[in-house]
């Protein structure tokens, strides 16, 4: 099974099996080497104990590599990784010491293969431990040069027998391949720091893009943000203080690690922020003394937070200068110049997510405006359509008088275009109120969508029959049940049922529902005039009609598939259309079923 894990953990299990993968090299070295010395070299060796440790070595590495194998399968804790490192290398290091002691003891060339072996547990082993671990080595070599000295050990020599026991000859052999362990590793370490270091920063960066541009909420986007940088400078706190709208102001709009004691002291004048006017100069300020540093403004509240360091950089947007991005270093905390180089990318790319979820907002209030507009507005035009439909009606009745052919004619054409106005109001109205998150709607509930089809059945069917076409109503039993309200799914498939039937002079129209994958799936398919190939992009654009739609009826407003489309995305549903002109057309609309709902299907229009 797949876990998550960080990219330092996949760094050190993708090198650890690399080094078994040399392993297996090293071992099969071992042996061939073995042979060649012993067969064609004619040198004092003892091909046994190579030939065991060659075997041993790849032993082991091959329950080394189960165990890696299982440490990718399973979730697995830094400390286990870690032992696990120290293991593989501690059995090295043993073989390589056995090696040692069979091929000459401190006068064996062997021994520089230890060097090799320093480099790459310098980058592997954690690095405040790793000069401890360096230690082994010399005390390995130098443990085997005097157990042969003292002989405790035997001494087996390959070429010049008595240099192992010149202690001037150990003492300078020692000396020389410690001082190549240490300066070694204290290379290797400061290397693999430095590499460590930036991919710290390539993760906090990404971890940052992921958690500002997961949103476009302006609040989480800066509270992410701060968060974010706190957690990857591995410092106290972080803040985002963003200009007001007058330029003179710095607000503390999001922190992360500070109090509310000290955010209290949040607003404050640009005029006499030294560091903050200096931040919004373009450059990046580090504070390493903030108790005792006269920019620092309020250096009491900054002792009492246990704030010792300030790192502050520049927010550039698309208009320019928008904030500052700080972070706060506690007590034994020091910034350092790559810190510095790191906030300031961070700071560049939440400039951009802050600007992104800004231009959101605008647009949201934009919308909403609008939306609000297009209420009142057709909410106002309302009254004055129905009493002119009233007035006409009274005039078409012979109330005041009877009407000549002439009169009747031009007032039945008013009675129509008035007619033709109000359906635009009620789709305008339709069309807000779906748009208009601002208003206030009552609460859903679970809706027999089944129900509310065989409503729209009910009303559609006369006038369907009317034109010669045969209504189909292919439902589930039980009734396969959605959250959310009875009125805005009769607008959604009234919307789409009037068009199928609009649309057809002869032939059927067709509403079928089924449960597909826990969802709701509701097809309403018609054999009409359908949608011209270049036409089907924009059929849910507001106000849009194909051209064979109007040659076939002339008045209609555009919007009803502009209102279907935005309630299915208030359903959090997805909508298709499939349709060939002169062939039909296919709506397929698919809505999340309320929790338990199931289906079985029943037909209605087809004697079943």
């Amino acid at each position: 099974m797949d876990h998550e894990r960080t990219i330092a953990q996949q760094e050190l299990i993708n090198s650890l099996d690399w080094l078994i993968r040399l392993r297996w090299v090293a071992g099969a070295a071992v042996i061939a080497l073995t042979f060649t010395v012993t067969a064609g070299l004619n040198l004092n060796v003892r091909a046994l104990p190579f030939y065991l440790v060659g075997f041993a070595v790849a032993a082991y590495n091959l329950a080394l590599r189960q165990i890696l194998g299982a440490l990718r399968q399973n979730h697995f804790s830094d400390t286990a990784l870690e032992w696990f490192t120290r293991a593989e290398i501690g059995l090295d290091w043993i073989a390589m010491t056995i090696l040692i002691h069979y091929s000459g003891g401190v006068s064996s060339p062997v021994i520089f293969f230890f060097v090799f072996h320093i480099i790459i547990a310098s980058f592997l082993l954690p690095h405040d431990r790793g000069f401890l671990y360096v230690t082994f080595a010399p005390l390995l070599v130098a443990g085997v040069a005097f157990a042969e000295y003292h002989g405790q050990i035997p001494h087996i020599a390959i070429f010049e027998a008595t240099l192992y026991r010149s202690p001037i000859y150990i003492a300078g052999v020692l000396f020389f391949f410690t001082s190549a362990a240490y300066v070694t590793a204290y290379f290797s370490m400061a290397l693999s720091r430095r590499l460590r270091r930036r991919e710290e920063e390539v993760t906090g960066l990404y971890e940052s893009a992921r958690a500002t541009t997961s949103t476009l909420d302006l609040e989480q986007v800066l509270n992410r943000l701060t968060e974010a940088t706190t957690r990857v400078l591995k410092c106290k706190a972080a803040s985002i203080r963003l200009l007001n709208s007058t330029g003179t102001h710095l607000e503390m709009v999001a922190a992360h690690g500070l109090s509310q004691a000290y955010m209290s002291h949040a607003s404050v004048p640009l005029a006499s922020s030294v560091i903050d006017r200096e931040a919004l100069s373009g450059k990046t300020i580090l504070i390493s003394d903030a108790p005792n540093d006269e920019r620092v403004r309020h250096r009491e509240q900054v002792r009492e937070e246990g704030i010792e360091s300030i790192l502050s950089t520049p927010l550039v947007g698309k208009q320019g200068l928008t904030g500052v991005l700080r972070a706060y270093g506690a007590a034994g905390h020091r910034f350092q110049e790559d810190d510095a180089e790191f906030l300031a990318a961070v700071a560049a790319q939440g400039s951009v997510a802050i600007g992104n979820a800004r231009s959101y907002r605008i647009l949201e209030d934009l919308n909403r405006q609008k939306s609000q507009f297009a209420r009142m507005v057709t909410h106002e035009l309302r009254s004055p359509i129905q009493v002119a439909q009233s007035l006409v009606n009274v005039l078409l009745s012979d109330y005041v008088g009877e009407l000549n052919e002439k009169q009747r004619d031009l007032i039945q054409r008013a009675q129509c275009r008035l007619r033709h106005l109000q359906d635009l109001v009620d789709d305008l109205l339709n069309l807000a109120a779906a748009k208009a998150d601002v208003l206030a709607r009552p609460e859903r509930s679970r809706v027999p969508l089944v129900e509310v089809l065989k409503d729209l059945y009910d009303r559609c069917e006369p006038r369907a029959k009317a034109k010669g076409i045969k209504l189909i109503l292919r439902c589930a039993d039980p009734c396969p049940e959605i959250w959310g309200r009875e009125d805005e799914l009769g607008t959604l498939f009234g919307n789409l049922l009037d068009n199928a039937i609009k649309y057809t002079d002869q032939g059927t129209a067709c509403v079928s529902v089924r449960n597909e994958d826990g969802l709701i799936r509701v097809d309403v398919s018609d054999s009409g005039i359908g949608i011209p190939h270049l036409a089907l992009s924009r059929v849910f654009d507001e106000f849009f009609r194909a051209d064979n739609a109007k040659a076939l009826e002339e008045h209609g407003t555009g919007l009803g598939l502009a209102i279907v489309k935005d309630l299915v995305a208030r359903y959090e549903g997805k909508i298709d259309v499939q349709s060939h002109e002169g062939q039909g057309t296919t709506f397929t609309v698919w809505l999340p079923a309320a929790p338990g709902s199931t289906t079985r299907t029943k037909s209605r229009g087809e004697g079943a």
